[in-house]
């Protein structure tokens, strides 16, 4: 429906016997109301599906070793993560190790699946309002469903603080 924009800085392989573009080196994508920033991406032309991921970094010790991560923007939405596969036309996507921002908290997710109407699932995350990359204090959340913007509903979760899991269980939750 509108065109892909598309820049990197370092080189594009086109394969076009696969149909796939390979992007390297800062990589910028925009469509329509989404913008894709990371180190490395490809692209599959006949499915309408991108893939982001970070480069590995012996030299980084956060974020799994890897830098140049992929940032996801869509709407009013950001979305930080290890790994990303986006279809444009469905407006669905796989996420690897994500981290947002809902209104005073933080969520993370070791595995997330964003659908068309741009509800976030997460598996294995954790929620919590200390804005350090390693926080104090959490609730460490089996599975979630997020409405950016709107709420979030948790499954079984507990609390955990300086590392330390509390007897303190709660089946659902509701911010």
């Amino acid at each position: 429906d509108a065109p892909v924009e598309y820049e990197s800085n370092d080189s594009m392989v086109y394969d076009a016997k696969a149909r796939k573009a390979y992007l390297y080196g800062s990589v910028k994508v925009k469509y329509d109301n989404m913008n894709l920033e990371g180190e490395q991406m490809d692209f599959d032309l006949d499915k309408n599906v991108v893939h982001a991921t970070g480069v590995i970094d012996s030299t980084v010790t956060e974020k799994n070793g890897l830098t140049g991560t992929p940032v996801f923007k869509i709407g009013d939405d950001t979305y930080e993560n290890d790994t990303i596969s986006f279809n444009f036309k469905t407006k669905k996507g796989l996420i690897k190790n994500v981290v947002t921002e809902q209104e005073d908290g933080f969520l993370t997710g070791q595995f997330g699946k964003r659908n068309a109407n741009g509800d976030v699932y997460l598996a294995k995350g954790t929620y919590t309002t200390c804005d350090k990359p390693h926080p104090d204090f959490y609730i460490a959340i089996s599975r979630a469903k997020v409405r950016p913007g709107k709420d979030a509903i948790i499954g079984p979760a507990y609390m955990v603080v300086a590392d330390v899991p509390l007897p303190l269980a709660i089946p659902y939750g509701f911010f």
